[in-house]
């Protein structure tokens, strides 16, 4: 199989704003009151929490570049997008329009990953890694806490778009096989 690395780094560009656009989806069709509902006591976390930590990891590896670090323990806690559904589709939207900007020659550089590993003690793992690696990383991140945000919605008695937190894979093998359920 010949893999041309142009169109593989935009396919992953593709994915990414395909995910954000289920976000600015979902927000777009909210109330902000929804948005910070809390589905205790199954959930602690509202909506705009859960996409605070989504945009956390977006923005540090944005943020990256000039550094050549991804640190993924950067957070935002408590800032507005919690608790303002316009700044989360304002931020959704950044978001996807620095994807759009980012260049195919871009898809191998080279990056130091730092993050905490450890539930029990701080403990920092530092890993090389690549723009397009980590592309793949936060959308699949993405769509877990689409997945968590998805439950929230239902528990608070309001509907999200299809396909809300469902994984692309997981969304191929329903498209390929007509006993499962959709």
């Amino acid at each position: 199989m010949v893999i041309d690395p142009v169109e593989q780094f935009r396919t992953v560009i593709k994915g990414n704003v395909e995910g954000l656009e289920q976000g600015i989806t979902l927000l777009s069709t909210m109330t902000n009151e929804q948005y910070c509902m809390r589905a205790v006591p199954h959930m602690n976390s509202c909506i705009g929490e859960h996409l605070r930590h989504i945009l956390d990891l977006y923005y540090a590896l944005k943020e990256s570049a000039a550094i050549q670090v991804i640190d993924y323990d950067v957070r935002r806690r408590g800032a507005l997008v919690e608790s303002c559904r316009l700044t989360g589709l304002l931020e959704l939207g950044q978001i996807k329009a620095w994807l759009l900007t980012l260049q195919p020659r871009m898809m191998h550089d080279k990056f130091i990953m730092s993050t905490e590993v450890s539930v029990i003690n701080t403990t920092v793992a530092h890993v090389e890694t690549s723009l397009i690696r980590e592309l793949i990383f936060v959308s699949a991140h993405a769509i877990h806490h689409y997945a968590l945000m998805d439950i929230s919605a239902k528990l608070c008695a309001f509907d999200t778009p299809k396909n809300m937190g469902i994984a692309p894979a997981t969304l191929t093998a329903l498209r390929n096989d007509s006993s499962c359920v959709q």
